[in-house]
């Protein structure tokens, strides 16, 4: 199964929100195909099961940055639960809320995180 990166599900989580008509495709075992149809054309995913779930929640957009906000401008608790496979991190935010990523996820809220700490500490 390919394996995608956060920056490529962010963008097929905001082709989602774009999206007219969406069919999803459960194929074998922990693939499926997502279809988004905006106006005339077709975009093709192939996600596993957990990226679909992450996608349908919104994660990948609306959720990163809420936590993203969270961290610049407030605080953020973070715990790991290695035994967890899919969702080992719990990301506790300001108003209580809490987030379940993966590791990969962390790390890439984490660099936004620092980004934008870096970007305000100069003006």
């Amino acid at each position: 199964m390919l394996k995608l990166s956060v920056e490529e599900l962010v963008e097929i989580n905001d082709f989602y929100n774009s999206a007219s008509r969406v069919t999803i495709t459960y194929a074998t075992g922990n693939t499926v195909l997502l279809e988004l149809h905006t106006g005339g054309d077709l975009e093709e995913f192939i996600l596993n099961r957990r990226d679909l779930i992450m996608v349908l929640r919104n994660f990948y957009v609306e959720d990163i940055c809420d936590i993203v906000h969270s961290g610049v401008y407030g605080f953020i608790d973070v715990k790991v639960d290695k035994s967890s496979e899919h969702y080992p991190v719990q990301i506790s935010v300001e108003d209580g809320h809490k987030y379940y990523c993966n590791l990969e996820e962390l790390n890439y809220i984490y660099s936004i995180i620092d980004y934008q700490k870096e970007m305000l500490s100069k003006y």
